[in-house]
């Protein structure tokens, strides 16, 4: 009997996707979103392999007066136990991938779905649970309500909307499963097999090399991931804070929040008073973004730019204070509109006190 090993191409991506495995350990693996219209922001609760994090006290707060229990890392023991799972699934890819053969990679597939059978049902049951089992005493009584969160998508709970979705330790988890299975599918239906003596190796057809060239580089990107800029639609977004329309490329300015929520601004001076008044809790926002006034319609990060403020500027607001990204570009405005130099700490106290 021949024992088809697997080509090396393949033994290569299952060991890359075996030790991305690792990265569920530092990520959220899945993530709950509510909204409702006193929370225009939302709320959020991630879950990591071992704790809650997000708006847990907000949501306590909340399900407390409906009767549902406490949100607490103790409630789930799995806990304790998560990170030995994920260490079990590397070491048995990696040795799948230095075994060589397709049983052990079929093994280890397996394994896979039953892992994600395992926890895809235990949030089930965890989620029954939470949303029936109410305290009878509670303040909020809705007769034949539950408040059972969704296991994957959207539902409506009283006035909120709730999401549920793999965060990126989930699709992290999704992406090696996908690549473990079409990695087996295919040194299964077309094994590798060993040239006569004398003949030479029959190269792997362009069309496959390319397949699995892309699978190794779409599980890199989105094992890695970039959150960039976000995009402003210019004439048509309307400024949070001002309520006027987004005109001018070298002004524009947005706010996205952790919850992924982008707030678009005529200009900085906007964007930051924003969040002074407290429409946007500090705490909340997850990346600052102007424009680079020597490239228009270009975002950059608001915290590591340089800025300028001189009168002659004119921005929309008469904040009157522009962004670059590099020094250069603001030395060389600089000599046509003279005015001070400024970091990103001393321009919001300056538009904080316009």
């Amino acid at each position: 009997m021949i024992l088809h090993k697997p080509r090396p191409i393949s033994r290569i991506i299952i060991a890359i996707a075996a030790l991305s495995l690792g990265l569920l350990l530092v990520t959220p693996i899945w993530r709950i979103d509510l909204a409702a219209p006193q929370y225009p922001e939302g709320l959020a609760l991630q879950i990591f392999h071992d704790r809650f994090t997000g708006d847990v006290e907000k949501i306590n707060g909340l399900n407390h007066y409906i009767g549902m229990a406490t949100i607490e890392d103790e409630m789930f023991p799995e806990f304790e136990i998560m990170r030995y799972a994920f260490y079990l699934l590397i070491g048995w890819g990696l040795i799948a991938a230095a075994i060589g053969r397709r049983g052990a990679i079929f093994s280890w597939t397996m394994a896979l779905f039953a892992y994600v059978i395992w926890a895809m049902w235990d949030m089930y049951a965890w989620g029954y649970r939470y949303g029936h089992d109410l305290d009878p005493h509670a303040a909020i009584k809705v007769e034949g309500m539950v408040y059972q969160p969704p296991l994957f998508g959207h539902k409506k709970l009283l006035n909120f909307d709730a999401w549920s979705l793999p965060d990126t330790g989930g699709w992290i988890l999704f992406a090696v499963v996908s690549v473990a299975c079409i990695i087996w599918f295919f040194e299964w239906r077309w094994p590798k097999k060993e040239p006569a003596e004398g003949t030479p190796h029959r190269p792997l057809p362009n069309e496959l090399a390319a397949t699995m060239a892309g699978i190794a580089l779409l599980f890199t990107v989105s094992s890695c991931g970039t959150n960039g800029p976000p995009v402003i639609d210019l004439g048509k977004a309307e400024c949070a804070f001002c309520r006027m329309n987004v005109m001018d490329p070298q002004f524009a300015s947005a706010i996205v929040t952790k919850q992924g929520r982008t707030y678009t601004f005529d200009s900085p001076e906007c964007m930051v008073q924003h969040v002074a008044d407290g429409a946007i809790a500090e705490e909340q926002v997850a990346g600052w973004w102007v424009s680079d006034h020597a490239h228009p319609g270009t975002l950059i990060d608001a915290t590591s730019a340089f800025y300028l403020h001189a009168p002659t500027l004119r921005s929309p607001m008469n904040g009157n204070v522009a962004a670059f990204s590099s020094e250069a570009d603001r030395s060389t405005t600089a000599g046509t509109h003279p005015g001070d130099v400024l970091d990103w700490p001393a321009v919001r106290t300056l538009l904080t006190d316009t």
